[in-house]
């Protein structure tokens, strides 16, 4: 517990000093139109979890985080902030499943109650980049429409880690950007759907670099700021 709250209050002291902007706000409402409980499901490379949580802070998604140890600190943070946070793991390596199925279905059911979630579409250990299948199951068994969510800090440290983790530096500009809706609508089409979304995130990237050279206008305030 000492441990987590340090990692914390490190996590809370470094946003306060990140400059967000924000993309693509009508894209919110598209998506919350297309999903049967009026909510959304962000879809975001492991490499932008921290701040992409952190941006979020005073909108409360539903996100799963691992039952181990390490991810502790990032369980308590996510909650700190009014993240709700479902535990589950992935298999181990005997195939033993560690709580992941019964997390998914959490998510799915607080899904289904209208809450907004947000889904590390690479995660948890890779391969970095390419789209898993979980957040199209979620998104076909809850009705909720996905959006590409992709939040990019202009000055950053990245680790020697399998995702490249990146940690914005302290008063570093984060532009976040908000894909078109995914609508997810035909099991048939499942594949196509998580190449849709990686294609997606993929293009976000491109267009992040672009619009630090318009960063005077573009919003200050995130969607739900805006009400």
């Amino acid at each position: 517990m000492v441990l987590s709250n340090i990692i914390y209050l490190i996590a809370k002291l470094f946003s306060l000093t990140f400059r967000y902007k924000f993309i693509g706000l009508e894209n919110i409402k598209k998506a919350q139109a297309l999903s049967e409980n009026g909510n959304y499901l962000l879809g975001i490379w492991h490499q932008n979890l921290l701040h992409g949580i952190l941006a979020q802070e005073g909108n409360p998604h539903v996100v799963i985080v691992s039952k181990s140890k390490d991810a502790d600190p990032v369980a308590y943070t996510c909650r700190k902030i009014g993240t709700i946070v479902v535990r589950g793991s992935s298999r181990n390596a005997a195939g033993v499943d560690k709580g992941g199925k019964e997390a998914k279905i959490e998510m799915i059911e607080k899904l289904q109650e209208g809450f907004p979630g947000a889904v590390t579409v690479d995660g948890p250990k890779g391969p970095a980049k390419k789209v898993k299948p979980g957040i199209v199951d979620m998104a076909l068994k809850s009705g909720t429409t996905i959006i590409p969510y992709l939040p990019i800090p202009k000055s950053y440290w990245s680790f020697n880690s399998w995702d490249k983790f990146r940690l914005p530096k302290p008063f570093s500009k984060v532009v976040v950007l908000y894909g078109e809706p995914i609508e997810v609508k035909d099991v048939s089409e499942f594949s196509t759907y998580q190449t849709q979304l990686e294609q997606a995130l993929n293009d976000l990237e491109d267009k992040a670099v672009e619009s630090f050279r318009v960063w005077n206008q573009l919003s200050k305030k995130n969607w739900h700021q805006n009400k």
